[in-house]
């Protein structure tokens, strides 16, 4: 019988030895030295971040910040024109033509790219973009920031080289002429680019392999990013972990109810987090109720739910009447109000303070 060495925490062979860190400070600090090598002498803007890889331009606008992985300055300082000075926009480089794209490399990089621009402190839902290999290094690091609990309204890949899997919203734009466009290359890329993007759009434009930043195309570009972002802003993302959302509830302090009855709970929900609530068969939040007893243990864990009906805007408050059944004994419980995200969690299991409600249940007359 062959034994095979399996690797565990204690590993110490050679093998064990020479496989390379997932993350690994070292790689990341030479890859932070040759990307600022090749940036530093061309690029022109605002130095924001730490260690002098993000560059800022209009960043007076009063539009949300827009994020973008570019090939090169000459791409960021075309697609900053075309936007106009209410668009702050947020640069940096690829590791393009100086960099090995490896897996190794690819991630690392998004680490260094997302504690660069958590240096910045930016708030809100981010809007993260790339164009090409960068549209890859874009998504990582978008995908490092929902780990974190840092929303992401939309990723936005321009020409990306192929699909990988993506949870979040996502708008994908293709040039038709463009030799890479993996809508030409595959079969069944559009049922392929649904299946590991669910929640993305994408858009076609008549553009040729390196021409987007130019001319009539970059027009076209630059207003579909615009609009592509009006409608992320405007909606429920998808694109956001579920603890990063918040809410307050305000409601009676103390109401009657009679046992197995149906009573209208009057209740304000105020949203608390960052971004927009879209209705119900949008977003799949609503809000509900639980029971407790006079103990503080669980009666009832499912009873009223109330969808939205509308989007709701952070720090925006809406009245709401949540339809409740009272326990079938009389006596003494708590209600608690909550929100849901449909076939995910509660906010209460994550941490989100419920609103409570003493009730005295009364024997049917």
């Amino acid at each position: 019988m062959t034994e095979h060495h399996v690797p565990n925490q204690h590993d110490t062979s050679p093998a064990a030895a020479q496989r390379p860190r997932l993350i690994n400070a070292a790689l990341i600090e030479q890859l932070r030295e040759t990307v600022g090598s090749v940036t530093r002498p061309w690029w022109q803007g605002d130095v924001v971040s730490e260690n002098g890889l993000i560059y800022g331009v209009n960043l007076g606008g009063s539009r949300p910040p827009l994020i973008w992985c570019f090939q090169g300055y000459g791409e960021f300082s075309a697609l900053a024109a075309a936007l106009g000075p209410d668009q702050p926009l947020y640069g940096m480089r690829s590791g393009h033509m100086v960099v090995k794209n490896t897996p190794e490399n690819q991630i690392n990089m998004a680490v260094m790219f997302a504690e660069e621009l958590h240096s910045l402190g930016l708030s809100g839902p981010l809007f993260i973009g790339g164009n090409c290999q960068a549209a890859i290094l874009a998504q990582k690091i978008a995908e490092i920031f929902m780990a974190s609990g840092q929303p992401v309204s939309l990723l936005i890949e321009l020409n990306p080289l192929f699909f990988t899997p993506y949870a979040g919203r996502a708008a994908l734009i293709f040039g038709r002429y463009d030799t890479t466009n993996p809508l030409h290359r595959l079969h069944d890329a559009e049922t392929l680019l649904r299946v590991n993007l669910p929640h993305s759009t994408f858009d076609i434009l008549p553009s040729e392999h390196g021409k987007l930043f130019s001319g009539r195309i970059l027009s076209l570009l630059s207003d579909l990013v615009r609009r592509r972002m009006d409608e992320a802003s405007a909606a429920y993302s998808g694109s956001f972990p579920i603890w990063s959302l918040r809410a307050e509830y305000t409601l009676p302090s103390r109401i009657t109810m009679t046992a197995g009855c149906i009573c209208d709970i009057q209740i304000t929900l105020r949203n608390t987090s960052d971004v927009t609530w879209a209705p119900t068969y949008q977003s799949g939040l609503s809000v509900g109720n639980h029971w407790r007893r006079p103990d503080g243990s669980m009666l009832q864990w499912l009873d009223g739910q109330q969808p939205l009906n509308r989007p709701l805007q952070p720090g925006e408050m809406i009245d709401i009447v949540l339809l409740a059944r009272a326990p079938d004994r009389e006596g003494e419980y708590m209600l608690e109000v909550d929100m849901q995200h449909a076939g995910i969690a509660w906010l209460s299991e994550l941490g989100v303070e419920p609103g409570r409600c003493n009730v005295d249940v009364l024997r049917p007359s």
